[in-house]
């Protein structure tokens, strides 16, 4: 009998240990910040001035040095499918995970940034402006197909929807938004295949609330659309917040923005 009532209290101490492991495991993993990187343009020489203050380039070198800090730091980079299967149950969260994005597709990310995303074998994902493909507009260069092909191609590239024309969709009607998102997508699945998972990031973060109902319902899996930092225990994938990077911000100093933002 005194047997019988140990072993019966050795099981009750293994459950409660159990219970206070996975609450602990749980709380911590609640509070796991999912930062996603925002990057435009890359220039090998940066202007002594710039018109938006320096908000929208950088350079090769930097993104390079920034790549090298995370890795040293115990980052693991995922991707926007990894990240939505995460966000689904369907795969274990990284201790500290991060995006790479790239807006607008210029032709500088094929140019300079391909090569550093294999040199690392880390992911990315770029949101293209489908009027823009294969154009120069005011000496900007940007993505044609074949290029974004062949990065789609390579396993690391995603290629996501920018819209059509660059517009504040805040300022049409949902109508017009819902229109203009699906034409990106037509034009995007004709030339690099059907998509699985579609991912859209609002031009100028410039959204409503019923422009997110909208795309939502008309087959957006998620919505990227604003500046600061995304929680595990409260993501949600149709308000997807993303940090903006200047410049030549070092590595450090990302990781510092990312310590800081709420």
């Amino acid at each position: 009998m005194k047997k019988r009532y140990l072993i019966i209290i050795l099981i009750l101490i293994i459950v409660i240990i159990t219970i206070f492991f996975y609450k602990n495991l749980k709380s911590k993993k609640a509070n796991i910040k999912i930062p996603i990187l925002l990057y435009h343009d890359f220039v090998t020489t940066v202007p002594e001035s710039d018109s938006d203050n320096f908000s929208y380039i950088n350079s090769p070198q930097s993104f390079e040095e920034n790549i090298k800090v995370f890795l040293e730091n115990g980052y693991t980079f995922i991707s926007f499918q990894e990240l939505n299967d995460i966000n689904n149950g369907k795969m274990a969260i990284p201790e500290k995970p991060i995006l790479i994005t790239m807006d607008d597709g210029y032709s500088s990310n094929y140019k300079y940034i391909f090569p550093i995303l294999k040199k690392y074998n880390i992911k990315a994902s770029i949101f293209v402006v489908t009027d823009k493909i294969g154009k120069e507009i005011e000496e900007k260069k940007y993505l044609n197909w074949e290029e974004c092909k062949e990065m789609q191609g390579s396993g690391l590239v995603e290629i996501f929807s920018h819209s059509t024309r660059h517009i504040f969709y805040n300022r049409f009607s949902v109508r017009t938004v819902r229109d203009d998102v699906k034409k990106s997508y037509e034009i995007i699945e004709k030339n690099l295949g059907k998509k699985d998972l579609k991912v859209f990031a609002y031009p100028y973060g410039a959204y409503t609330k019923e422009s997110v109902w909208t795309l939502k319902i008309n087959g957006i899996d998620m919505q990227v659309y604003d500046i600061g930092m995304n929680y595990y225990n409260n993501f949600n994938k149709n308000y997807i917040k993303r940090l903006n990077i200047p410049c030549e911000m070092t590595g450090k100093e990302i990781i510092e923005e990312i310590n800081n933002t709420n």
